[in-house]
């Protein structure tokens, strides 16, 4: 996968900017509510929960759960032509929230319900994508050494 020929993200939106910054480091990091304490994907202007504007950034793992997934056998956008069949998983991250993302695993390998692990996957010198990965087993792990 060439992910310097896919469509990039407003990395300057006041909404995702601290997502992107710290994807570029290789760090997941949420938006978590200042008032209430609800963490939240995606961001929005308001909390769900409170409707409170303020809101925290924390560092999370890129670790979690494939929730459901999706495969892709024809491109709704012509940049991902080339990735046709691609998978797109929905990953419920240990830390809660439901994260949508690029596998990088095929059709053939993911199931509902395995572990995945987040890798980060520089697209350009200023955007680093969160792609997922089965994790078959803990050797694969990236925190396994």
């Amino acid at each position: 996968m060439n992910p310097t020929n896919l469509p990039m993200p407003d990395i300057d939106d006041p909404l995702t900017a601290e997502f992107w910054a710290a994807a570029r480091d290789r760090r997941l990091v949420l938006p978590r509510c200042a008032n209430c304490g609800y963490l939240e994907w995606p961001p929005e202007k308001v909390c769900p929960e409170c409707q409170h504007t303020e809101r925290t950034w924390q560092e999370h793992p890129a670790e979690g759960t494939l929730w459901s997934y999706a495969v892709y056998h024809r491109a709704l956008d012509p940049a991902f032509a080339d990735l046709i069949p691609y998978v797109v998983g929905l990953v419920e991250l240990d830390a809660g929230p439901k994260f949508y993302g690029l596998m990088q695993d095929g059709e053939d390998t993911v199931r509902i319900g395995q572990r995945v692990v987040g890798v980060f996957e520089q697209a350009s010198e200023l955007v680093t994508f969160l792609r997922w990965k089965v994790v078959d087993d803990i050797a694969d792990h990236p925190l396994s050494v």
